[in-house]
């Protein structure tokens, strides 16, 4: 899922942004532990035979447990449906708004959310039907995500995580004479100054930049914000918030030192320098890995993972929600909480390599010695866990794909037309201002 939500992360926002309506700003309303009169979560799943639509994604691994439920729970049927990546996010969309054809539980992705989030109406808040007994089960920030700004609703519980750490290849840092151990590379790029002053050297020593493109190391510094565009009053903080500004300094700062490949993600020049060395780091969340083994097979044994500058970050992950229109809420919830659990995700992490959002996973043996040949025998558990614990929450706002799309032309102008920094970020705050208007 993971895999490809990136991608999307900005096609679809795009589309979906466009439909949040309404935020939650104004709603006063105290977090509560009580379940609301309105809403049927109060009553427990009951023993009648129900059939459950489960609409998903492929590649999740969220399907290899549902015959064991159904084993388990024989007055259940769950009818799991998967659809491409696109089609569903907009299929739901479509969905919610004709009110027919909606699913008792529904992927969605965390690209997505901040959209659905716009209309509360259309989910089932999870905390009504007893969500608050497992949330300690789950990182903090994730939890957080899937909470409305109050933090008295939650649309989904969580299913994986993308923490992100920093790729490198190992024969361009040695032709370039810098140290090649995971734990040297941390060590040596702690800050974003010293990653350009190493980029500045491989570019020397070997002619390779040193990263795929400046949109990458700016989406890769504002996800170490708290809040990017928006406060969580959806205040327009693009002026103001110092946090952007800085990483928008720097990643033009690096085109214009020439160490960025100028290569955009998902192209054919991006998975070919992944595969032959085109470029010397890639920001990598934890499903990239077998997404560059997939599509880049040839760069096996020539990369190596360590931490990223500075933080870690998250790029990716979902959840699993429950449409408001269900009949069957109660038993939708015991499902997810089942799926989603500590031990299932365990299971499914076991399955698929998905990166669990449950962090008392971290600690088992089969988590930290999980180690990738590919990447060297790199032990890409135990370094994934360190970078998850180290996320931090980020406040999106329903229109932050607007205002990203702007600060990201502005980079690619100054990085594919030389275009001049300062009067790129000049006109993107012009642009902004117009389209919000």
């Amino acid at each position: 899922m993971k895999k490809f939500s990136l991608i999307l992360m900005s096609l679809m926002l795009l589309f979906s942004f466009a439909l949040a309506a309404c935020s939650t700003e104004g709603d006063t309303t105290e977090p509560s532990d009580e379940p609301s009169e309105e809403t049927p979560g109060t009553e427990a799943p009951s023993d009648e035979v129900v059939e459950l639509t489960f609409q998903n994604i492929p590649n999740t691994g969220l399907d290899v447990l549902v015959k064991q439920y159904e084993s388990e729970n024989p007055n259940v049927t769950i009818n799991y449906q998967e659809v491409e990546f696109n089609d569903h996010h907009n299929g739901l969309v479509t969905a919610l708004a004709a009110g027919s054809g909606i699913p008792d539980i529904a992927f969605v992705e965390i690209g997505f959310l901040e959209t659905f989030k716009g209309d509360e109406g259309n989910f089932t808040n999870l905390y009504d039907l007893g969500a608050k007994d497992v949330t300690g089960d789950y990182l903090d920030w994730k939890i957080k995500q899937s909470e409305n700004a109050d933090g008295s609703f939650l649309f989904g519980l969580p299913t994986d995580i993308g923490p992100m750490a920093m790729a490198y290849r190992t024969d361009i840092f040695e032709a370039a004479g810098l140290p090649t151990e995971p734990d040297e590379v941390s060590a040596l790029i702690t800050n974003w100054d010293e990653f350009l002053e190493v980029g500045k050297t491989v570019a020397e020593k070997t002619g390779k930049p040193m990263t795929d493109s400046g949109g990458t190391i700016y989406d890769t510094m504002v996800g170490q914000l708290t809040e990017v565009y928006f406060d969580e009053n959806n205040e327009l903080l693009l002026e103001s918030n110092a946090g952007v500004k800085e990483a928008y300094d720097r990643a033009t700062a690096m085109v214009e030192a020439g160490i960025t490949a100028k290569v955009g993600q998902w192209s054919p020049e991006w998975n070919a320098g992944i595969n032959d060395g085109g470029f010397a780091t890639l920001m990598a969340p934890a499903w990239m890995m077998n997404y560059m083994k997939s599509t880049a097979p040839d760069g096996s044994g020539n990369w190596n993972i360590a931490q990223m500058p500075v933080a870690s970050g998250n790029w990716g992950g979902s959840f699993l929600t429950i449409p408001a229109a269900s009949e069957h809420p109660e038993e939708a919830y015991a499902f997810i909480e089942w799926l989603l659990s500590v031990d299932n995700q365990y299971e499914i992490f076991k399955e698929t390599g998905n990166f669990p959002s449950t962090p008392g996973i971290y600690d088992k043996p089969e988590m930290q010695d999980w180690t990738d040949e590919y990447f060297q025998g790199a032990p890409v558990g135990k370094i994934y866990a360190e970078a998850a614990l180290k996320v931090v929450p980020v406040y999106f706002g329903p229109n932050h794909t607007t205002v990203n799309t702007a600060v990201k032309d502005a980079i690619n102008n100054v990085e594919n037309n030389d275009a001049d920094a300062q009067a790129e970020w000049d006109a993107a705050i012009e642009r902004v201002s117009r389209e919000l208007r």
